[in-house]
């Protein structure tokens, strides 16, 4: 809790008016006296009287005549003093224009020692024990207010971002984070302006793959990655059948205990069948049309998992409504598999590259993963990509030395609960930092991340995170009461002073108030956002775009010339493929 003193002074305008007179007055007799002295020493008539007040006398009663050359300095004095007030006027004008009516509460907010550990110094230290490259700061954040000083998250800090529509999401934290991660990145957008902004800069790091199954940056399937590639064993299985369902229920969709989880155990049977047999994925939708193929099960059965072969058996020889009601809801799950346009992205296509997690993860490349919001199953290859990258990059970590990524791997999931629904993201948050894996989840509210991962599994992430950021652009009154009673409050000293008859009195009150209330939270202007760090007081912080300086502005700018919606021509990316030697155009 902050104390202040706030002084308010009642019934004392006789006062400041007697003030403000007596300063005029002061300034015209000054005026008087330069006019007078100057002119005299010009034109070299005599001295007039020294004293301001004797000579302003003097002037009164005529014993000191006012000539012309007085009334020339006078004019250029007071020219002098309206320029001087215009230009501090104007000054102060833009001053206020860049205070905006919330910065008056980072006073409140802590100290600025507080922030130590996440400037500059503290963090190139702290890379450079991490074992990132020594020119390598963090990830930039913004600026803290009052001091404007620029501050970064660390490379084991784990990061999530909830801001409404038109918050600069995208041009103050993804784009900037993208430009400074320092190894293997990934990147999910419902938009093509994260990659026309980083493509260029990004591939002179490594290869871009961009996979665009809904044409959001008109980008052709060049590559593909097959999921089955995932699937190794049972377990694989049955997580990337997970995830598929995950992404294809609607949000606080209602599923039905027994066909629901039947039909998650058929899809996973179903991927490891095919997985085995060396089929294409779409081979899983073919089988889920014809309840009654054994081909599946015979392979389970040769490649051993017996087990399996009689589980998948048994779904064949439910009765007929139990068992088309499993198909069906199985079908339903797996219906991007119909798309033709997603499918190039996953079936094995000749003379394409295919894309490697597990070499992806040991590289400086970057993947773009774009999908339209609600798109019809898009999101499900989006999240089972993401999910396989991850895990890829964790068994790296385990195998590497001190246990942890030899460069830190990046995740900016933009847009998370509409594009790409990581199922198990809430539980790998508390534990992916320490692993070089870092991520920053960017929502729209509250509500989205209990679509996804539930109530408690929100809770699990938002505790989880390391570095949590409210942009603004919220109305949800519950989770904003949350963060004004995280901010704290501050004690208001007010000290009242009067004046009447009788005398003056003062007299002296104790208010505590809410740093930032609800309906402050709610209005928080663009170019303002609050802050929680781990062990570290809310701040106050004002964010960054590429587009206000810095040291990636000519780049950025280049490339959305190169690749955005107005550049002319399509210019390939810079790198060719670590594995065909081939660009990706």
């Amino acid at each position: 809790m902050v104390r202040t003193k706030d002084v308010t002074t009642t019934d004392n305008a006789p006062l400041y008016a007697g003030l403000a007179l007596g300063g005029i007055a002061a300034l015209g007799v000054g005026t008087v006296w330069v006019a007078l002295h100057g002119a005299a020493k010009l034109t070299g008539d005599p001295a007039p009287e020294a004293h301001p007040i004797t000579l302003a006398l003097s002037l009164a009663n005529g014993q000191t005549p006012w000539s012309t050359m007085a009334t020339v300095i006078t004019s250029v004095i007071a020219v002098a003093i309206t320029a001087a007030a215009t230009g501090i006027g104007v000054l102060v004008a833009k001053n206020r224009t860049k205070r905006l009516s919330s910065d008056k509460s980072a006073r409140y907010m802590g100290n600025p020692r507080d922030l130590r550990p996440m400037l500059a110094p503290a963090r190139r230290a702290q890379a450079s024990r991490l074992g990132v490259k020594s020119d390598a700061v963090g990830l930039p954040l913004g600026k803290v207010l009052p001091t404007r000083a620029a501050i970064y998250s660390s490379f084991e800090d784990m990061l999530i971002l909830i801001a409404g529509p038109r918050t600069m999401k995208s041009t103050a934290y993804a784009i900037p984070l993208i430009m400074d991660a320092p190894g293997a990145l990934l990147a999910t957008s419902n938009k093509r302006d994260v990659v026309d902004a980083t493509r260029l800069y990004r591939s002179t790091l490594g290869q871009n793959w961009i996979l665009d199954p809904q044409s959001v940056a008109n980008e052709p399937p060049t590559w593909f990655w097959d999921p089955l590639t995932y699937v190794t064993d049972e377990g694989k299985s049955e997580k990337m059948a997970a995830q598929f369902a995950t992404s294809a229920r609607a949000a606080n969709a209602k599923t039905d205990s027994y066909f629901d989880s039947e039909a998650e155990n058929l899809i996973a049977l179903m991927l490891l069948a095919a997985a085995r047999g060396g089929y294409p994925i779409t081979q899983v939708y073919s089988w889920l049309t014809a309840p009654s193929e054994r081909e599946p099960a015979r392979l389970l059965q040769t490649h051993g998992y017996p087990l399996h072969a009689e589980s998948l058996t048994a779904l064949i020889m439910l009765p007929d409504k139990q068992r088309d009601g499993v198909f069906g809801t199985a079908r339903s799950l797996m219906g991007f598999l119909r798309n033709s346009s997603f499918t190039r992205w996953i079936v094995p296509q000749p003379g394409a590259p295919a894309f490697v997690p597990t070499d992806f993860v040991r590289t400086t490349d970057t993947l773009y993963l774009l999908s339209k919001e609600g798109g019809g199953g898009a999101g499900a290859i989006v999240a089972a990509l993401t999910v396989a990258v991850s895990e890829a990059a964790e068994e790296f970590a385990t195998a590497s030395p001190r246990g942890r990524m030899p460069v830190p791997f990046l995740g900016v999931l933009d847009e998370a609960a509409n594009i790409c629904r990581f199922k198990d993201l809430d539980s790998l948050y508390s534990h992916y930092g320490s692993r070089g894996i870092l991520f920053m989840t960017i929502l729209q509210n509250w509500a989205q991340g209990e679509e996804v991962w539930g109530k408690g599994g929100m809770e699990k992430l938002w505790s989880a995170a390391n570095v949590k950021i409210y942009g603004g652009g919220v109305d949800d009154d519950r989770y904003l009461r949350r963060l004004s009673d995280l901010i704290g409050t501050y004690e208001r000293v007010q000290t009242s002073q009067s004046h009447s008859k009788q005398g003056a009195s003062r007299s002296r009150s104790v208010q505590e108030k809410q740093i930032l209330t609800v309906a402050e939270l709610r209005e928080l202007p663009k170019g303002r956002a609050v802050m929680f760090a781990s062990g570290i007081p809310a701040k106050m912080i004002e964010p960054q775009p590429w587009f206000a300086g810095g040291k990636h502005v000519a780049i950025i700018t280049e490339s959305h010339a190169t690749y955005g919606t107005d550049a002319i021509t399509h210019q390939p990316d810079l790198n060719p493929s670590p594995w065909t030697g081939q660009p990706l155009v």
